[in-house]
């Protein structure tokens, strides 16, 4: 009970938990561990009480590979700061998803006590997903994080995650960051008060649907626009969707052939219909953001191949992939849970070799 009351004082300063991707399969035959560390070493760890010098080397050298543990008074070791734990989830049956950042190519290793719960690569950018290869049972966990780069610098997260899965497996598990810095106070990232959406979700969510061209605002930032969307009306015209900032008018043309024009919303939102030469098998959408005196402020180009549009013939709406997407945000966006990027990839398994790797400007069907 005391875990439980600890936690929800970090309540105040919530992090939005996406709904991250973590089931290719049916985990119904998946391990399901019991929590590493007691209760009452939680609850001491969590709440910043005194502990040996060597605690933190212990958990990390406590899972048997010398690549994630961290020698705490080696002042030439990497700093913690070279890697962060931003997003978590855990479902009610104990399958858990965690991402983060880290130095590009690092392995990652997140392990309890002296299990390894599940490993991953970050990512060109650093970004790194880990799937946990097991299943959380009911108790109270204390996660860790660690990594190892290809230079051999190593490191563990100064921040650990508190998890708490209930009996039964109905109910939402309890997830917190856990600052293991002095002054830090924990961050709550998911509770069984949760509703289905969340509001912590749902802030996730408008964030991650914020297309490249209105990721931030203010009057410092740019004119810019993108196409966010792609779907075929009635008719055979093609409707493409979009956001933009700093204008007041979108034009789209495809070579030297005007397809639309439309005024932006308040939001900058906007929507341009127009006709497509299927026959043609590919071609460039320019996009072009004019203002009020009808000066061009900002363009975008957008190649199309008539293979990505062939697959939104039957209705399904198409998404534009922009820099900085992931597969499990477009998941969030469209249909609220993460976990159904599995569709997405199954649908356009043409076009994606690697999960882990989209890239801007590819179109993927979003499959009803």
């Amino acid at each position: 009970m005391r875990f439980i009351t600890y936690f929800f004082i970090g309540a105040g300063a919530a992090l939005a938990a996406l709904a991250l991707a973590f089931v290719f399969f049916d985990r119904s035959e998946v391990e399901v561990v019991a929590p590493q560390t007691d209760s009452e070493t939680v609850i001491s760890e969590a709440a910043g009480m005194p502990k040996s010098d060597d605690a933190s080397t212990d958990a990390a050298e406590s899972t048997g590979d010398t690549s994630v543990a961290a020698d705490t008074n080696a002042e030439e070791e990497t700093t913690v700061a070279d890697i962060s734990i931003d997003l978590a989830q855990v479902r009610p049956d104990g399958a858990a998803v965690f991402a983060g950042s880290a130095a590009p190519g690092a392995r990652i290793v997140v392990y309890e006590g002296d299990l390894i719960l599940g490993e991953g690569v970050a990512d060109a950018n650093g970004e790194w997903v880990v799937i946990l290869e097991k299943n959380l049972g009911p108790g109270d966990h204390l996660v860790s994080i660690g990594s190892s780069s290809a230079d051999g610098d190593m490191a563990v997260a100064d921040i650990m995650l508190g998890i708490q899965v209930a009996e039964g497996g109905d109910e939402r598990p309890l997830v917190a960051l856990l600052p293991q810095s002095e002054g830090m106070p924990p961050k709550l990232l998911q509770s069984p008060d949760d509703a289905d959406g969340s509001a912590a979700e749902e802030t996730a969510q408008a964030a991650s649907d914020a297309p490249a061209a209105t990721a931030t605002t203010g009057a410092s930032q740019p004119p810019a626009l993108a196409p966010r969307s792609l779907a075929w009306k009635d008719g055979g015209a093609l409707l493409v969707s979009g956001a933009s900032r700093g204008g007041m008018k979108v034009e789209a043309s495809i070579g030297e052939r005007v397809f639309g024009e439309v005024m932006t919303g308040v939001d900058g939102g906007w929507q341009i219909a127009g006709q497509v030469d299927m026959d043609v098998a590919r071609r460039m959408m320019l996009f072009v953001l004019r203002d009020a005196d009808g000066t061009a402020v900002a363009s975008y180009q957008l190649p199309v191949a008539t293979r990505d549009l062939s697959r939104g013939l039957d209705g399904s709406q198409m998404v534009v992939v922009q820099r900085g997407d992931a597969l499990w945000r477009i998941a969030f966006s469209s249909y609220g849970e993460g976990v159904r990027f599995v569709d997405i990839v199954r649908r356009n398994a043409s076009a994606i070799g690697d999960p882990d790797l989209i890239f801007p400007n590819q179109i993927f069907t979003i499959p009803d």
